[in-house]
């Protein structure tokens, strides 16, 4: 199975990037492939394909990540792309709040999950995003300049910053349609 762990946004913070989506698109923003707002999220450690049999393991993984951590706020903090703008690859929101916390728990996900799935830690550093669309290989320069000086021009609407209380172990699955995202277990954060 192809599975990944995340943590999840509100409910507020999904409409107001679903706006902001259809306001880019309104923009002239063209040839992405949109991810759909109810399966953005913050991963934490993308694992690709592993055992199906090793879901346990994984969930005791991720409740020795969580063990002794509290819960911390997470709020949406603009707009951007990797790898600039001006030549997007990935269209993503930034995070705020106690994205220290974030990333200490995405080190301690990373540092367990990886051991009981037999995959590499990550290299490079965590970069705390939410993903919002993967601008497609064909799309030409020119579009791609229209892309940045879309994000770059635009201002994210204020929205309450969430609690983030659980890590989550989520299956992907690929679809002509889109991926379908289903959470194979949940490890509450308890100091």
């Amino acid at each position: 199975m192809r599975a990944f762990v995340a943590v999840d946004i509100s409910l507020e913070a999904r409409r107001t990037l679903a706006a902001a989506v259809e306001s880019l698109q309104n923009e002239g923003v063209a040839g992405v492939r949109w991810v759909r707002p109810s399966g953005v999220h913050v991963t934490l450690k993308f694992l690709g394909e592993i055992d199906p049999g090793l879901r346990d393991g994984m969930l005791d993984a991720l409740r020795r990540a969580a063990e002794g951590r509290s819960p911390f706020r997470l709020g949406l903090a603009g707009l951007g792309a990797f790898p600039r703008p001006e030549a997007a690859r990935v269209i993503w929101a930034g995070l705020d709040g106690d994205v220290d916390q974030l990333q200490g728990l995405q080190r301690d996900v990373d540092r367990e999950v990886s051991q009981v799935a037999g995959v590499r830690p990550h290299k490079r550093p965590f970069a705390p995003h939410l993903t919002l669309g993967r601008v497609r290989d064909n799309v030409s320069s020119t579009q791609r300049r229209v892309i940045g000086d879309a994000l770059l021009g635009f201002s994210l609407a204020s929205t309450p910053s969430w609690p983030v209380t659980e890590v989550h172990l989520i299956r992907s699955t690929l679809t002509p349609d889109g991926s379908v995202y289903d959470v194979l277990g949940t490890c509450k954060l308890m100091p």
